[in-house]
């Protein structure tokens, strides 16, 4: 307070010492003197330039708005006490795009925490004192966009420095034929995890990935490796004396049960080498019965008989509203409930709240909570609280200026007048489709090819496509970097994913359902002839040329890094016919 009153006594007696211009304010004098951060400035002339006749634009209404004003700032500095020299070029040439840094869910965010640290002090505490132990499994639900996938991908970053193994995958809208093959590349993603740790982790995830090697192969002899590593290939990147090229390897397919109890042997293995592992698995409502049995049944039963159960942490996250009575995941679920071996807890994200909101959209802008409460109120409301709804809405006004920088006033503002006058749609679907339709012709014609390539396309494959008439005029990757920067897609780890799963929903059902055929087919005949011409590739090009009339092909995963093996172009290509469908290939 005193160090306030000092700032306000400096000013007035400079006031009364400078004579300014007519236009002069209290802030245009305190930046002229360069002594104090923006945020403090505006705080300053908010307070002294106030009254009836007062030129402050923001004046504050009572004492608690400017305790809270100075709250904030103690609690935030990086925010609001660090003057960014460039600050007036970065916002004008590099306007915020919201939705990139994680804001709200800290309820949310701690629940999912408390069960890791839970879990983590029974680790730590002494083997012959710890009580039975049990996995525990998360099961989040929530609408699509409701920022369920988010929030689990920011503890899983967190987990990760903690000395978790984490690993996550995703089931396809589309692709439910496919569901064995998610499961399966989750467990080819640990087996990367592990064998990156070899080489390029501590001393001590080097000595984990060495023990985890050994329990492998003491629990599973080398023709069980074998049968593994055909559907988790990274194993041999794992362990290097697999060799596939034993008589044992040739058979073309796993039955069932040998596969759950391959996997299961896998997840047990690495249990008994001390080292908690999460895993996550999205878009439950995607999965088909099988692969549902195979992980909340056959993998969940046999950890339930390891005294290391607890090691394992299990989190589900699917769409409640998507459901229905009849899918095989409710029937799963209350059996669950049951089980005295497993604990479960359900989560349920509801709406974005105001408060959540306006934390968003002050930490984006860098300014006080009392400066956004209207712009906050009025997008709760026009967006009902659905975050992916708001954050599109909101990065529209960055891109028609209705939020701007003022240059004047060195800090965002929002044109108040044209808040009451947003035009919404009612619903996220048709937003996300109106704003695509500001895209010009190269970058909308990329977006179509992705999508009819699902969620998540292998940077690999679209480099191929770059040789073909699939791209637009200028290729799709010239186009890549613009729809990264709206926000539309995002690049990690070699592949292209759309920000949303809707977003890519919404491209594809708006690609007229001809067009739509007719580039699944051309991608399919593409991958097709772009594959080795081996006597299984001819059969299998052969097969495209002749209409794919029988084809199906399971495994649609493609390969990690940059390599594509023949294998993963003739599976992408298959899954690309099979969604041209049996109509069109008989039509020509």
């Amino acid at each position: 307070d005193g160090e306030i009153s000092d700032l306000c006594d400096s000013v007035e007696g400079r006031k009364s010492k400078s004579p300014r211009p007519t236009k002069s304010t209290v802030l245009s004098h305190l930046f002229e003197s360069n002594e104090y951060p923006v945020s403090i400035c505006h705080l300053l002339s908010d307070m002294i330039d106030a009254g009836p006749k007062g030129k402050a634009m923001n004046q504050f209404k009572s004492l608690d708005e400017v305790i809270q004003d100075l709250e904030e700032m103690k609690s935030q500095p990086h925010l609001f006490l660090y003057n960014d020299p460039n600050m007036s070029t970065t916002a004008t040439t590099t306007p915020p795009v919201f939705g990139r840094q994680y804001h709200g869910r800290s309820k949310e965010l701690t629940q999912i925490l408390e069960v890791s640290t839970r879990l983590e002090a029974i680790s730590s505490s002494d083997s012959h004192q710890q009580p039975h132990t049990c996995a525990e499994a998360i099961f989040l639900s929530g609408r699509a966009g409701s920022g369920k996938s988010y929030l689990l991908n920011k503890c899983g970053e967190f987990l990760s420095t903690q000395g978790w193994v984490v690993v996550r995958e995703k089931f396809d809208r589309g692709l439910e034929h496919n569901s064995q093959g998610v499961v399966c590349s989750l467990f080819d993603k640990a087996a990367k995890v592990l064998a990156d740790m070899k080489v390029g982790g501590s001393r001590q995830d080097a000595e984990y990935s060495l023990r985890a090697r050994k329990a492998l192969s003491d629990s599973l002899d080398i023709a069980s490796l074998c049968y593994l590593a055909q559907v988790v290939p990274n194993l041999l990147h794992l362990i290097d004396d697999i060799d596939m090229k034993t008589p044992q390897s040739i058979e073309a397919n796993l039955s069932q049960w040998k596969l759950v109890f391959l996997l299961c042997q896998f997840l047990n293995a690495l249990l008994n080498n001390n080292r908690p592992i999460m895993l996550i698995l999205d878009d439950l409502q995607w999965a088909e019965a099988l692969a549902i049995d195979l992980v909340l049944g056959k993998l969940l039963e046999s950890i339930e008989r390891q005294k290391n159960a607890h090691l394992f942490f299990f989190i589900g996250l699917y769409r409640d509203d998507e459901i229905s009575v009849d899918h095989p995941l409710l029937p799963k679920l209350n059996s669950l409930r049951e089980s005295s071996n497993v604990k479960i807890t359900n989560m349920h994200l509801s709406a974005f709240s105001k408060d959540d909101l306006g934390d968003m959209i002050s930490n984006e802008l860098k300014l006080p909570k009392r400066l956004v409460v209207e712009l906050g109120d009025v997008v709760h409301k026009r967006t009902s609280g659905h975050i992916l709804f708001a954050v599109e809405l909101l990065n529209s006004m960055v891109r028609d200026s209705t939020i701007y920088f003022s240059m004047n006033r060195r800090q965002f503002h929002c044109r108040i007048d044209r808040l009451y006058s947003l035009k919404t749609d009612e619903t996220v679907a048709t937003f996300i489709i109106s704003t695509l339709s500001t895209l010009n012709p190269d970058a909308l014609k990329a977006l179509q090819v992705l999508s009819c390539c699902g969620f998540h396309t292998d940077v690999a494959v679209l480099e191929l496509f770059e040789e073909s008439n699939i791209s637009p005029c200028r290729g799709i990757l010239c186009s890549l970097q613009y729809l990264v920067d709206v926000g539309i897609v995002e690049i990690a780890g070699g592949l292209v994913a759309f920000a949303h799963d809707l977003i890519q929903q919404h491209v594809y059902e708006n690609i007229d359902l001809s067009q739509r055929r007719d580039l699944h087919f051309n991608i399919s005949l593409f991958l097709g002839l772009k594959s080795s011409m081996n006597s299984t590739s001819i059969q299998a090009i052969s097969s495209i040329e002749n209409g794919f009339k029988n084809l199906y092909i399971s495994e649609s995963k493609t390969a990690e890094g940059p390599v594509l093996s023949e294998r993963s172009l003739l599976s992408i290509a298959a899954d690309h016919i099979n969604h041209a469908g049996p109509d069109f290939i008989l039509e020509l």
